[in-house]
Protein backbone atom coordinates (compact mmCIF):
# COMPACT_ATOMS: atom_id res chain seq x y z
CA UNK A 1 0.00 0.00 0.00
CA UNK A 2 1.13 3.09 -0.89
CA UNK A 3 1.44 5.61 2.11
CA UNK A 4 2.00 8.97 -0.09
CA UNK A 5 -0.37 11.48 0.43
CA UNK A 6 -1.87 13.81 -1.76
CA UNK A 7 -1.18 16.85 0.19
CA UNK A 8 -2.99 19.54 -2.60
CA UNK A 9 -6.94 18.52 -0.95
CA UNK A 10 -8.71 15.91 0.98
CA UNK A 11 -8.15 12.89 -0.97
CA UNK A 12 -6.61 10.47 1.15
CA UNK A 13 -8.83 10.54 4.61
CA UNK A 14 -8.05 7.58 6.64
CA UNK A 15 -4.22 7.90 6.60
CA UNK A 16 -1.56 10.00 7.97
CA UNK A 17 -3.52 13.33 6.82
CA UNK A 18 -5.22 13.11 10.21
CA UNK A 19 -2.87 11.17 11.80
CA UNK A 20 -3.56 8.80 14.40
CA UNK A 21 -5.27 10.99 16.82
CA UNK A 22 -8.40 11.50 13.80
CA UNK A 23 -8.36 7.86 12.81
CA UNK A 24 -11.88 7.35 11.92
CA UNK A 25 -13.33 10.58 11.80
CA UNK A 26 -14.55 12.32 8.92
CA UNK A 27 -13.51 15.72 8.12
CA UNK A 28 -15.83 18.58 7.74
CA UNK A 29 -15.68 20.53 5.25
CA UNK A 30 -18.56 22.73 4.83
CA UNK A 31 -20.10 24.17 8.24
CA UNK A 32 -23.31 24.71 7.39
CA UNK A 33 -24.63 21.96 6.15
CA UNK A 34 -21.93 19.92 9.08
CA UNK A 35 -23.11 21.85 11.99
CA UNK A 36 -24.53 18.76 14.13
CA UNK A 37 -20.91 16.88 13.59
CA UNK A 38 -18.71 19.75 14.62
CA UNK A 39 -21.51 21.03 17.95
CA UNK A 40 -20.54 16.77 18.76
CA UNK A 41 -16.88 16.99 18.64
CA UNK A 42 -15.17 17.86 21.81
CA UNK A 43 -11.77 18.46 20.04
CA UNK A 44 -10.26 18.96 16.50
CA UNK A 45 -8.22 20.33 14.12
CA UNK A 46 -8.79 23.29 11.71
CA UNK A 47 -6.77 23.38 8.56
CA UNK A 48 -6.79 26.58 6.45
CA UNK A 49 -4.92 27.31 3.17
CA UNK A 50 -4.64 29.77 1.37
CA UNK A 51 -7.36 31.92 2.62
CA UNK A 52 -9.84 29.04 2.72
CA UNK A 53 -11.14 26.32 4.61
CA UNK A 54 -9.81 22.97 3.66
CA UNK A 55 -11.65 21.12 6.73
CA UNK A 56 -12.06 20.57 10.18
CA UNK A 57 -10.56 17.04 11.61
CA UNK A 58 -11.65 15.29 14.29
CA UNK A 59 -9.61 14.19 17.00
CA UNK A 60 -9.89 11.49 19.43
CA UNK A 61 -7.40 13.39 22.07
CA UNK A 62 -6.53 17.06 22.61
CA UNK A 63 -2.86 18.46 21.17
CA UNK A 64 -0.65 18.99 24.03
CA UNK A 65 1.80 21.13 22.57
CA UNK A 66 4.99 22.61 24.07
CA UNK A 67 8.12 24.12 23.27
CA UNK A 68 9.61 20.72 22.01
CA UNK A 69 6.73 20.11 19.56
CA UNK A 70 7.69 23.90 18.54
CA UNK A 71 11.23 22.69 17.68
CA UNK A 72 9.75 19.68 16.03
CA UNK A 73 7.88 21.54 13.77
CA UNK A 74 10.36 23.86 12.94
CA UNK A 75 13.06 21.52 11.88
CA UNK A 76 10.86 18.88 10.81
CA UNK A 77 7.01 19.67 9.63
CA UNK A 78 7.63 22.75 8.58
CA UNK A 79 4.43 24.73 6.51
CA UNK A 80 6.36 26.30 3.69
CA UNK A 81 3.15 27.17 2.05
CA UNK A 82 0.05 29.51 2.43
CA UNK A 83 -1.39 27.19 5.56
CA UNK A 84 -2.86 27.09 8.98
CA UNK A 85 -3.81 24.49 11.53
CA UNK A 86 -5.69 25.27 14.66
CA UNK A 87 -5.50 22.19 17.54
CA UNK A 88 -8.70 23.35 19.88
CA UNK A 89 -10.72 20.95 21.96
CA UNK A 90 -13.49 21.90 25.23
CA UNK A 91 -11.92 20.70 28.72
CA UNK A 92 -13.74 18.21 30.63
CA UNK A 93 -13.35 20.22 33.55
CA UNK A 94 -14.76 23.19 31.82
CA UNK A 95 -17.14 22.08 29.41
CA UNK A 96 -18.51 26.10 28.75
CA UNK A 97 -15.14 27.31 27.36
CA UNK A 98 -12.68 26.54 24.15
CA UNK A 99 -8.93 26.07 24.26
CA UNK A 100 -6.98 27.29 21.56
CA UNK A 101 -4.39 24.20 22.35
CA UNK A 102 -1.92 25.17 19.02
CA UNK A 103 -1.60 26.88 16.30
CA UNK A 104 0.47 25.66 13.26
CA UNK A 105 1.58 27.39 10.87
CA UNK A 106 4.98 28.40 8.59
CA UNK A 107 6.87 31.49 6.92
CA UNK A 108 4.43 31.41 4.11
CA UNK A 109 1.86 31.64 6.31
CA UNK A 110 -0.54 34.79 5.50
CA UNK A 111 -2.34 36.78 7.73
CA UNK A 112 -5.60 36.17 5.53
CA UNK A 113 -5.05 32.28 6.06
CA UNK A 114 -4.66 32.59 9.86
CA UNK A 115 -7.42 35.10 9.79
CA UNK A 116 -9.91 32.73 8.50
CA UNK A 117 -8.83 29.72 10.78
CA UNK A 118 -9.64 32.05 13.73
CA UNK A 119 -13.15 32.76 11.98
CA UNK A 120 -13.58 29.06 11.93
CA UNK A 121 -13.10 28.50 15.66
CA UNK A 122 -15.28 31.45 16.46
CA UNK A 123 -17.85 30.02 14.36
CA UNK A 124 -17.31 26.37 16.72
CA UNK A 125 -17.68 28.69 19.72
CA UNK A 126 -21.21 29.66 18.47
CA UNK A 127 -22.18 26.63 17.70
CA UNK A 128 -21.38 24.61 20.86
CA UNK A 129 -22.73 27.82 23.17
CA UNK A 130 -19.39 28.65 24.60
CA UNK A 131 -18.83 31.54 27.15
CA UNK A 132 -15.65 32.00 26.18
CA UNK A 133 -12.24 30.70 24.05
CA UNK A 134 -8.91 30.81 26.18
CA UNK A 135 -5.45 30.78 25.05
CA UNK A 136 -1.93 30.91 25.64
CA UNK A 137 0.35 32.64 23.52
CA UNK A 138 4.16 31.96 23.41
CA UNK A 139 5.15 33.01 19.73
CA UNK A 140 5.92 36.73 20.13
CA UNK A 141 5.32 37.09 16.25
CA UNK A 142 1.64 37.17 17.56
CA UNK A 143 1.25 40.60 18.81
CA UNK A 144 -0.70 41.82 22.19
CA UNK A 145 -2.38 44.49 19.69
CA UNK A 146 -3.50 41.95 16.67
CA UNK A 147 -5.11 39.62 19.52
CA UNK A 148 -7.10 42.97 20.81
CA UNK A 149 -8.18 43.88 17.16
CA UNK A 150 -9.62 40.05 17.38
CA UNK A 151 -11.37 40.77 20.65
CA UNK A 152 -9.31 39.01 23.06
CA UNK A 153 -8.20 40.38 26.35
CA UNK A 154 -4.70 39.57 28.78
CA UNK A 155 -6.15 36.96 30.95
CA UNK A 156 -4.66 35.44 34.63
CA UNK A 157 -1.44 38.28 34.42
CA UNK A 158 0.02 36.88 37.19
CA UNK A 159 0.65 33.75 35.41
CA UNK A 160 3.70 33.09 33.76
CA UNK A 161 3.27 33.74 29.77
CA UNK A 162 0.50 35.62 27.91
CA UNK A 163 -2.49 33.96 28.35
CA UNK A 164 -5.26 35.28 26.51
CA UNK A 165 -9.22 35.08 26.65
CA UNK A 166 -11.86 36.05 23.91
CA UNK A 167 -15.31 36.75 26.06
CA UNK A 168 -18.32 35.90 24.40
CA UNK A 169 -21.43 34.97 26.68
CA UNK A 170 -24.05 34.16 24.31
CA UNK A 171 -22.47 37.67 22.10
CA UNK A 172 -20.54 35.96 18.80
CA UNK A 173 -19.02 38.33 16.96
CA UNK A 174 -20.44 38.87 13.73
CA UNK A 175 -18.26 37.38 10.90
CA UNK A 176 -18.40 39.37 7.08
CA UNK A 177 -20.77 37.75 4.68
CA UNK A 178 -17.34 37.16 2.11
CA UNK A 179 -15.91 35.56 5.06
CA UNK A 180 -18.66 33.24 5.53
CA UNK A 181 -19.29 32.43 2.04
CA UNK A 182 -15.37 31.59 1.97
CA UNK A 183 -15.08 29.55 4.43
CA UNK A 184 -18.53 27.52 3.91
CA UNK A 185 -20.11 29.22 7.15
CA UNK A 186 -23.24 29.89 5.83
CA UNK A 187 -25.69 28.45 3.26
Amino acid sequence: MDLALDQRGLGNRWSLATGLAGWGLPPVTHVARQHHVLRSRRVGRIVTQAGKLEGVYGRWWAHGGNMLQVQWDLLVRSIPRDRCEIFFHVPLSAPSFLTLDYIHSGPGTSLSTFYAATLVLDEIAKLKQTSAIVCNVTNHRISDRLFQRWGWQAHCLNWKGRHFIKRLYGEYPEIPVRWRTRLTLGE
